[in-house]
C-alpha cells in the first residue's frame, strides 16, 4: 500500500505533466537514465537523452546561440529579476550572513535556509512569498573549479520561497521563472527540464521532494523543488523552493567563452582556482568571518592556504578588493574594505611566514604581514636580508 507521501508525489508528477503539456512542452524519457524530461517542439538540443548530470556530454552549446547586443552584469540581472518578482507580488527578503552559526551547515548553501528556525526550532510558520538573492558557499566544488567549467565555490542563489504553498501555487511560481528567464533572452525553446522525485532528510525525518531541473543549452541553471518537510509536533511543512545560480544565468545571458569571463577584473590574468579563492575569501571576510580551526573560520583558512601556497607574489589583494565590491552589491558588509583586505592578508601571509620560519629556523612569526615579519627579523634579530629574500622566492609562483 502506498504511503501518503508517495501518493502525493505521484499526483504532483501528473500535475507537472499536465502543466507542461498545456504550455506546449513535449515529454520524453531519457534513453540513458530513464528520467522524464521536457522540451519545446523546436529545441536545438538532442532529446534522445536528458543531458543532466551523468547523461551530460560536458558540452555547452548555448555559447553558440545568438548573443545579446549589450551584455548584462550579474547585478543588473538581479535587479531586473527583483523588479519582476516584486511586480508579481513577492516581497524582497534581506540575505542572511554567510556564516551559519546556528544552522545545519557551517556556511549558507541555499536561500531556503531562511526557514531553518521554523524547520528546526519550531518557530511560527510564515505565509509570505519572497524573492531572495542569497550569497552562498559550497565547499564541495573547491576541487572542481580548475577542471570543470561553470563551477565556483561561491555564487548568488537567486530564489523565490513560499512556505505553506499548495502545489498549484508552486507551478505558478515555475511559470514566473519561465517568464523572467524569457525576458532576459533565455528562450524556452533552448531549455530542457528534467523531472525527478527524490528522498531527502534535513534532520527532521525523510521526505519526498519533486524537483524540476532547468538546463539551458547544456548548462544547468537551477531547479524548482516542492518539499513536504516532516515536523515532530505539527503537520509536515510544504515549501515551494525555486532557486537559480545568478552567475550561471549571467553566463547564459552573455554567452562568453568562459564562466569566469565576467566574474574577474578585466585586466587580470590567472587561473580559475585563484580567482575563485579570492572571490570566496572576500565574501567570507566581508561577512565578518575570521580564521579559525573549525566552523566557517576553517573554510576561510583553507582559501588563504591555497592563495599563499600557489599564488603568493601575484597581486591577490587588489583582486580581493575587487570581489569585496562585487559581494557588497548583494549583502551589506560587516567590515570596511581596507580592514577586510588586511585580515585576509594577515592570514595569507601567516602561511608564508611559517614557511620561511621553518626553512631558515627563525624566531616564530606573530600576527603580522610578511613585510612586518621581515622588518623585525632584520632590525631586531639581525637576520641576513639576502637569506630572507632567497627564502621568500620559494613561496612565490
Amino acid at each position: 500500500m502506498k504511503s501518503e507521501q508517495e501518493s502525493s508525489a505521484n499526483a504532483n508528477s501528473e500535475a507537472v505533466k499536465k502543466f507542461m503539456a498545456e504550455r506546449k512542452w513535449e515529454m520524453h524519457s531519457c534513453s540513458a537514465c530513464g528520467r522524464t524530461f521536457f522540451s519545446k517542439p523546436f529545441t536545438k538540443m538532442d532529446v534522445s537523452a536528458c543531458g543532466w548530470h551523468k547523461c551530460d556530454k560536458g558540452e555547452y552549446p548555448f555559447r553558440t546561440y545568438s548573443k545579446r547586443k549589450r551584455m548584462l552584469t550579474p547585478a543588473q540581472i538581479n535587479s531586473r529579476m527583483s523588479e519582476y518578482f516584486r511586480s508579481a507580488g513577492f516581497d524582497t527578503a534581506i540575505p542572511m550572513n554567510i556564516a551559519n552559526f546556528e544552522g545545519q551547515t557551517d556556511l549558507v548553501i541555499a536561500g531556503v535556509q531562511m526557514f531553518d528556525d521554523i524547520i528546526h526550532r519550531n518557530q511560527k510558520i510564515r505565509n509570505d512569498k519572497v524573492f531572495l538573492a542569497q550569497p552562498c558557499v559550497r565547499m564541495q566544488f573547491q576541487p572542481l573549479v580548475e577542471s570543470q567549467e561553470g563551477t565556483s565555490t561561491s555564487f548568488v542563489n537567486v530564489c523565490i520561497e513560499k512556505m505553506g504553498a499548495e502545489f498549484f501555487e508552486h507551478l505558478q511560481s515555475v511559470d514566473h521563472w519561465c517568464t523572467i528567464l524569457s525576458k532576459l533572452g533565455l528562450h524556452m525553446n533552448d531549455f530542457i527540464v528534467v523531472m525527478r522525485t527524490s528522498i531527502k532528510d534535513w534532520g527532521t525525518g525523510k521526505f519526498s521532494a519533486l524537483e524540476l531541473f532547468f538546463s539551458y543549452g547544456g548548462l544547468e541553471l537551477g531547479d524548482a523543488a516542492y518539499l513536504l518537510i516532516p515536523q515532530p509536533n505539527r503537520p509536515a511543512i510544504a515549501i515551494s523552493d525555486i532557486g537559480f545560480g545568478l552567475e550561471r544565468i549571467a553566463w547564459a545571458v552573455n554567452k562568453t567563452d568562459s564562466y569566469f569571463d565576467t566574474l574577474m577584473p578585466w585586466t587580470a590574468t590567472g587561473t580559475r582556482e585563484m580567482f575563485d579563492s579570492c572571490r570566496t575569501m572576500a565574501l567570507l571576510v566581508l561577512c565578518g568571518i575570521q580564521a579559525a580551526n573549525k566552523g566557517p573560520g576553517l573554510q576561510f583558512r583553507r582559501f588563504a592556504k591555497v592563495l599563499s601556497e600557489k599564488y603568493y607574489g601575484v597581486d591577490v589583494y587588489s583582486i580581493l578588493a575587487y570581489y569585496f565590491d562585487y559581494w557588497a552589491q548583494f549583502i551589506k558588509p560587516s567590515i570596511n574594505r581596507e580592514a577586510a583586505i588586511q585580515l585576509a592578508r594577515l592570514e595569507i601571509e601567516r602561511f608564508v611566514n611559517l614557511k620561511v620560519c621553518e626553512t631558515l629556523r627563525l624566531p616564530p612569526p606573530r600576527n603580522e604581514t610578511t613585510e612586518a615579519y621581515f622588518d623585525r627579523l632584520v632590525y631586531t634579530c639581525n637576520i641576513n636580508i639576502y637569506e630572507l629574500r632567497k627564502a621568500i622566492q620559494t613561496c612565490k609562483t
